[in-house]
Parts: C-alpha cells; structure tokens; sequence
C-alpha cells in the first residue's frame, strides 16, 4: 500500500503530464492588431500634383521692327487696359515697307472678323449662362426638399459655374480681339511716317491685369513678332494637372477635386472642366515612358480662400471619383489567396480564413461585397504566424 506522500507524487505527475498536453495542443497564443468591419462613407479618389494657371493671359510682341525702350516693368505690377506698355522706334522704313502695311492690313481685317466672332460667342454665352442659371435656381428646392438627389443639385451647379466661366471667357476674347484691331489700325495711320526720333510706336495693354513675366528686359534691337511681355488676370486661376491615361478615362466633367497642400490651412475645393482629348509622351522620375493627358478643373471655394494663390503654384489634387456608403474593412487587412481575396476573422479566439469579394478601394480602406458583416472582427496586417486556427490575441 502506498504512502501518502507517493500518492501525492502520482498525482502531481499525473496534473504535470495533462497541463503539458493541454499547453501543447493548445498552442501560444498570436498577439495582433485587430478592426472591425464598419459600414460607413467610402469616397474613391485618386490623387496627382498639378499646378495653377492664370486661364485669361496675353502675350504682348512687337509690332514693328527697330528699337525697343528698356522695360521697367516687373511681375506682379498692375496695369489698366490702354496703358503704355512698350515703346519701339521704328527702324528706318519700317513704316515705309508696302509688305509691312500688307501685313498691318491683314491684321486689322483678321481683328475685325475677331471682333464679330468674339461678340457672338459672347451672345451665345449669354444665352447658356441665363439658361444655367434658371435650372440651377428650378434644381435646388427640389433637392432641398428632397424630390431631386444632392448628385443632380450638383451636377447643376457645375454647370451653371461652366456657362459663367464661359461667358467670361467670351468677354475676355473681346476685349483682346478689340485691342488687336485699334492696334492695327493705329500702325496703319502711321503709314507713311518716316522715322526719326520723335517717330515711337507704343503698344498698350489689352486689358486690364498685372505683368506676368517681362520676356525682354535690355534696350536694343527687335524683330516683329518678338515676345515682350506677358499680362493677365490674377483672379482668374485654373488648376491644371496631367494623369496617367488609364486614370484619366475615369474622369468626366463636373467631378469634384480637392486640392490639398497648396500653403493654406484647409483644402480648396474644384471641379473638373475639361479632359484634354489628347495625350503626350512623359519620361517618369524612373525614366519610363508615361502617356499623360491634361485635367483642367476650375476653383470653386470663395476667392478670399486663395487670393494668395499664384500663376505656376504647386497643389496636390485629389479627384473624387465616387463617394457613398459601404461595408469597409483596412485596406491592411486583405492578401491574395490563390486568385482571390481574403482576410482573417476572428472567432471564439481563433482566427480563420474568409474569401471576400472587394468593391471600390480608397487609400486606406476597401469596399467588401461579399464574405464579412458588419460588426465583425478581423486580423490587420496578420504576419506568418497566422494560420487559419491559430489563437489568437487582440493588441
């Protein structure tokens, strides 16, 4: 008969071998970062840098050959449409040349049919703009009451901010064909003059703006047709970015942009008005080649948000391409299973393997279809230690 003290041994020998089995079996446990699987906004974007552009700008040239006066001006100065911009002293016969008042001629006709052209785009901006308008003005109490959805109250605004900037546009047209005309006309009165020192032809501002670039600075001899000096309308600013091909086909008119880390402390918002319908050759920072296409989008956000906003500034664009609710999960969460998709969900400790079907992505999350439900909790970024029956622990 046994001692008690053996019978305490066997016992105890006895617990070490099942606690050994059952720590065996059981497995150590997987520490892991864990999420849930929320239904909530998903907005698809895709994002690019790009840059500002003054829309309305004109490039003042010479007019005739000789000599131009030095150019005191500077970027950034203003100046008043019909101001003296540029003063040349013809060269001897210039003014006297029968192929120059031939070509002054031309001008002044080309100018005249500009004038008629500009003055009826302007009526037929017009008539789109007051159209715009009056949709825009029938579209949102109905969205406001809830009969039209926000996309089509949307959509209407875009479109009536297009027919404003066109007819802009148109006007700003005018005003350069007019001053193209009186230009031509003035060196045609001129005709016959001869040169000397009192003889100066002056060229004057078009329209109303500040210098954008002073293309010549010295005194000194010009051709006709020599960039001098660049002028145009701060206010008037576009955004101008150019995608990958296969990104661009994704955007269409009237989409959303946001434009982030452009200096300010919050986001500019825009809205795409043309896609160029023609791309070019772009060698990458890695040196492969990239078909690219231009996006222009207009700024929407009042003008005291980015009065400070320059021609040729750097923004960061983020393209909306589709927003609405869904049932998302980390974008950390997903790896490729064969062919599929797939994730770990935990359950009862364990975690285990689930095939998802994946919708729209953004950044950092992904629309799920299909093989998860809300509420669920799930494994992000799982390392090799996670197997499919692993235990698992939440961080």
């Amino acid at each position: 008969m046994r001692s008690p003290a053996a019978r305490a041994g066997l016992l105890l020998a006895a617990a070490l071998v099942v606690a050994v089995l059952y720590f065996g079996f059981r497995g150590e446990r997987v520490r892991v970062d864990t999420a849930q699987v929320q239904r909530q906004e998903l907005v698809e974007s895709l994002r690019e840098e790009g840059r500002t552009r003054v829309v309305h700008r004109y490039r003042i040239t010479a007019a005739v050959a000789g000599e131009v006066e030095r150019l005191e001006w500077r970027p950034g100065d203003p100046v008043s449409a019909g101001q003296v911009l540029v003063r040349i002293a013809p060269a001897m016969g210039a003014l006297l040349d029968p192929a120059t008042r031939e070509r002054l001629q031309f001008e002044s006709r080309a100018a005249g049919s500009a004038v008629s052209q500009a003055q009826a785009r302007i009526n037929a901006a017009k008539a789109a703009d007051t159209l715009a308008q009056q949709e825009l003005q029938r579209v949102l109490p109905m969205v406001a009451s809830g009969t039209l959805a926000q996309r089509e109250g949307d959509r209407a605004q875009s479109q009536a901010q297009q027919a404003r900037a066109e007819l802009a546009a148109a006007r700003f047209t005018l005003q350069l064909a007019q001053a193209q005309q009186e230009a031509a006309q003035a060196l045609l009165q001129q005709q016959g003059a001869s040169a000397g020192d009192d003889t100066l032809v002056e060229i004057t501002a078009p329209v109303a703006g500040v210098i954008l670039a002073r293309l010549r600075e010295s005194a000194g001899p010009v051709a006709v047709g020599e960039p001098l000096l660049e002028i145009g309308d701060p206010t008037s600013l576009e955004v101008e970015v150019d995608l990958l091909s296969s990104d661009a086909v994704r955007v269409a008119p009237g989409m959303d942009v946001r434009l982030h880390r452009w200096g300010g402390e919050q986001s500019l918002q825009a809205r795409v008005r043309r896609v160029e319908p023609v791309g070019f050759t772009k060698i990458s920072a890695l040196g492969v080649e990239e078909q690219r296409v231009y996006v222009l989008a207009d700024l929407v956000s009042p003008a005291e948000q980015w009065q400070r906003l320059g021609d040729g500034y750097r923004v960061d664009a983020e393209f909306i391409l589709s927003s609405g609710e869904a049932l998302t999960v980390p974008g950390g969460a997903l790896f490729r299973s064969g062919q599929d998709w797939a994730l770990f969900r935990i359950e009862d400790g364990r975690a285990h393997l689930r095939k998802v079907e994946l919708g729209r992505r953004s950044g950092l999350e992904a629309e799920i279809l299909s093989g998860v439900e809300a509420g669920d909790l799930i494994v992000v970024h799982p390392d090799d230690r996670v197997s499919e029956g692993a235990r698992v622990e939440p961080l």
